[in-house]
């Protein structure tokens, strides 16, 4: 009799416990959030390294690349073929994918001779240098005189044309001046003259190690611009070029030249007509020209 009561019980105990498990509100459970998986990000295919040389643009594996001063940026070729390309294998990538301070949109592409694509850098055409070995080598600057690293600041370039010799461009390659009626650090070029040859002015001076940074200098001009001179010339652009590598100025009307590394520029001195003209060299400090004219 007690364990019939006590089953009873028990079973009620139950019923009770089923019931009160039906009736109760269910917990509401927390709704799974999907995570953002972050997209992988491309290594860069061009970066700068810190080097001997300071600052310089190198591939993705840290090794150096360099422009030729025989190139003419923008005009979509290249001037190194045969034993030269052996020596100065191009560089050439399919995307170029770069990080702060560089910008993708300095970057372009050109089609060689063969076919095959070349990675550009403000219009110059990219090359490595057979003889460096590992990240950081820079033994190809200024091999032959014409090879240069090519650094993401640079504000002044080498090019070489013709019979022109090493002369001095901007960052894109376009040619600079001097003109011979300037003296010493100051410049006669004023009005229409400098309508017709620009003032050059970089604020900051980042050039291949062949030139000393002590002979860039700043002019205050008597109008208030600022201009910048090389070995105490003022510098120049020409509204005749209109793109990289033209050297329309060369000798016009014998006061304007390009702005040869040397600092020096032809002085065209006036002699008798039977006797022909003899064509020498002046230093920076002196003058030479007649007076503001022949712009």
């Amino acid at each position: 009799m007690k364990k019939t009561t006590l089953s009873i019980l028990c079973l009620a105990a139950i019923s009770v416990l089923l019931i009160a498990g039906c009736t109760q509100t269910p917990v509401p459970q927390p709704t799974p959030t999907a995570t953002t998986v972050p997209a992988t990000q491309a290594p860069d295919t061009v970066k700068t390294a810190d080097t001997a040389l300071g600052r310089i643009l190198a591939d993705a594996d840290g090794m150096t690349l360099y422009y030729f001063a025989n190139d003419i940026p923008a005009s979509g070729a290249s001037t190194c073929y045969g034993q030269c390309e052996a020596a100065w294998p191009i560089f050439s990538v399919d995307t170029v994918t770069v990080s702060s301070p560089l910008l993708a949109s300095d970057f372009s592409s050109i089609t060689r001779t063969d076919g095959t694509k070349q990675t550009t850098y403000r219009g110059w055409p990219l090359y490595y240098w057979q003889a460096d070995t590992k990240p950081g080598d820079v033994s190809g600057e200024n091999v032959n005189k014409i090879w240069f690293v090519v650094k993401p600041d640079e504000t002044v370039m080498i090019a070489n044309q013709g019979t022109t010799g090493l002369f001095l461009t901007d960052t894109f390659g376009k040619t600079l001046y001097y003109f011979t009626s300037d003296t010493s650090g100051a410049s006669a070029c004023t009005n229409a003259c400098l309508a017709r040859w620009p003032a050059f002015n970089a604020d900051m001076i980042s050039a291949p190690s062949v030139l000393r940074p002590a002979d860039f200098t700043k002019v205050t001009r008597a109008d208030g611009v600022k201009q910048t001179a090389y070995m105490n010339r003022p510098l120049y652009y020409f509204v005749n070029d209109t793109k990289p590598g033209d050297t329309l100025g060369q000798g016009f009307n014998n006061v304007w030249y390009v702005a040869n590394i040397s600092g020096s520029v032809p002085v065209v001195t006036t002699v008798p007509t039977t006797v022909p003209t003899k064509v020498s060299t002046t230093s920076p400090a002196s003058g030479g020209g007649g007076g503001g004219g022949g712009y």
